[in-house]
């Protein structure tokens, strides 16, 4: 199925887009909105080789050095892109590397963590033809258990994820059949920005954006909207983790009474229920969506 506008498959968009435009951008969310994630399940050490792929013009991975992600490789099909931001932080220690995400030249098993945070997104628009490809690409370049950290507008990824390593590698491949482990399935705020930009365009109905900012009452009306938003989005966190603390703990009571396949069905069924709030998202217009969704998956 295709998703957005279609240009957002075509590299040459990007390559033209980077080039022209400067300053920095993040798509759904920063490292502020996502920390949670990260700590969770792949809190940061010395020896966890990082991948960022697409990593456009974001601050996400300047961002995660910071926070104690210190090998990072960051990739992208766009020149422009990757030659600004290396320039900008030349002064962390990152690699930087032109590269097709669907044709990657990393050996196999080289990366203990993958980020995408709309990379697969914009390959789905079009035909969609390079998403299962680069899907395949960061199963390879994975170590066995290393996680890959998806960040989209669509809580309906998962049959892409696992239908790509059969479409891409074949029935002879034997590793296609190892598939991802899905960890976590979650609702995750945006950034103020995201939030604002979102409201701006469910305003202007496709006309271009620069329209809102040449008319203060429709910016106001959106500030207004989206402070509301984001407050909503505060308390369902809250009530999110409210409800993992509550799961941990009768986890703990219940690892007393059961064996270990009894207690694991948990993550599965929390996956499931998480799925069914994403197929109740069909209807919902992208640009009126007051969050992202986080899926973790462990290569297995």
């Amino acid at each position: 199925p295709k998703d957005g506008r279609q240009e957002y498959a075509d590299p040459t968009f990007w390559e033209s887009r980077f080039r022209e435009q400067e300053g920095m951008f993040d798509w759904y969310a920063t490292f502020s909105e996502l920390a949670a994630v990260f700590n969770e399940f792949c809190p940061p050490n010395d020896s966890l080789r990082l991948l960022m792929v697409g990593c456009g013009n974001s601050e996400l991975s300047a961002q995660m050095h910071m926070a104690g992600y210190h090998q990072i490789t960051n990739i992208d099909v766009a020149a422009a892109a990757v030659e600004k931001m290396a320039q900008r932080f030349a002064d962390l220690d990152m690699d930087w590397e032109v590269m097709d995400a669907t044709a990657m030249r990393f050996p196999d098993n080289s990366f203990g963590l993958a980020v995408d945070k709309g990379t697969l997104d914009a390959m789905m628009s079009g035909d969609g033809a390079a998403a299962a490809p680069m899907v395949a690409e960061v199963h390879r370049t994975l170590k066995p258990g290393g996680l890959f950290v998806l960040v989209s507008h669509n809580g309906r990824r998962q049959q892409l994820l696992d239908d790509a390593l059969r479409d891409v590698a074949g029935e002879a491949h034997e590793e296609c059949t190892s598939g991802w482990e899905l960890l976590e399935l979650r609702k995750n705020r945006l950034s103020p920005q995201a939030t604002l930009i979102n409201v701006l365009r469910s305003k202007l109905k496709g006309r271009p954006l620069v329209e809102a900012f040449r008319d203060p009452e429709m910016m106001r009306e959106a500030a207004v909207e989206a402070k509301t938003v984001l407050r909503q989005m505060a308390l369902l966190e809250c009530f999110r983790v409210f409800k993992a603390k509550k799961r941990a703990q009768s986890k703990e009571a219940k690892d007393k009474l059961v064996d270990a396949g009894a207690a694991s069905s948990s993550v599965q069924r929390k996956g499931e229920e998480e799925e069914e709030d994403a197929d109740g998202e069909v209807e919902r217009d992208p640009q009126r969506q007051p969050f992202c969704w986080v899926y973790v998956l462990r290569k297995r």
